[in-house]
């Protein structure tokens, strides 16, 4: 690498590092009314809502109690919906510093915490040692939680989901990609399952916010889960790229710089 490609690759740190920081400071106002003007309003609802179901339920005509499940799954919609925004505006801060974590120690504590759907799934989670990163511990966490969870959401109908997670040290030049540095070592993390998968055309916007590619009747979810994933990845000076094909499973390789 010379010194041309260096500069211009540290000068893109550099203004992706500011336009974080500018983004951190919007999104502070923004997590406040998430989290305070917007639940308000909607804890009402549900809880008024919980007193008619416990006390008038049975008192409302057929067609009525059809309006007030649909109330309370719009309700329970929008909460989500709030959580996983909230979510997102985390994303993009942290009050952690960055530590030195096994990474297999956090991916345990996401598969103990998808253990009623793992059985139910009869889901296999296939995990290699993965080794000690430089990481923030909350965020990482958040990152495994939901790409194990999109796997497990997204399997096929009568194919138990089967996920393998796997990493390696991988030299910079031995990647394609323009936001790598090719004299720098990276630390690879991948995930690959046998789910539903995605049209490869769609590889690059599955990770922008509310993007959706499956209907919500059938996956019920806000779009923004691997638009978090993405965030936090970024926030690590890293990269993520997707890979698939409709029924074929997903791959989501993640590539983080080793200092």
């Amino acid at each position: 690498m010379d010194i041309t490609e260096r500069k211009k690759a540290e000068e893109k740190l550099k203004s992706q590092n500011e336009e974080l920081e500018k983004m951190n400071k919007e999104l502070e106002a923004f997590t406040y009314i998430s989290s305070h003007d917007l639940q308000e309003p909607l804890r009402k609802i549900q809880l008024f809502a919980a007193r008619i179901l416990d006390s008038d339920f049975q008192q409302l005509s057929e067609k009525g109690k059809d309006y007030f499940e649909r109330m309370q799954n719009a309700a329970e919609r929008m909460q989500r919906l709030i959580q996983d925004l909230l979510s997102y505006s985390h994303a993009n801060t942290s009050q952690d510093d960055l530590e030195f974590i096994n990474l297999n120690s956090i991916v345990d504590d996401v598969i103990l915490e998808f253990s009623e759907t793992i059985a139910e799934k009869d889901a296999i989670i296939e995990v290699q040692e993965l080794g000690e990163i430089q990481i923030f511990h909350f965020q990482f966490r958040q990152l495994m939680h939901n790409l194990i969870g999109n796997s497990l959401k997204f399997s096929r109908p009568g194919h138990p989901p089967h996920i393998r997670i796997e990493s390696r040290v991988i030299n910079g030049k031995h990647l394609k990609d323009d936001n790598i540095i090719s004299d720098k070592k990276y630390y690879h993390l991948r995930l690959e399952d046998n789910g539903i998968g995605f049209d490869k055309e769609h590889q690059e916007k599955i990770f922008d916010v509310f993007q959706r590619l499956h209907g919500k009747n059938d996956y019920p979810g806000s779009g923004i889960g691997l638009a978090i994933v993405k965030k936090i990845v970024e926030n690590h000076n890293g990269t993520i790229t997707a890979g698939s094909a409709i029924d074929q499973g997903a791959i989501f390789d993640i590539y983080l710089p080793i200092d």
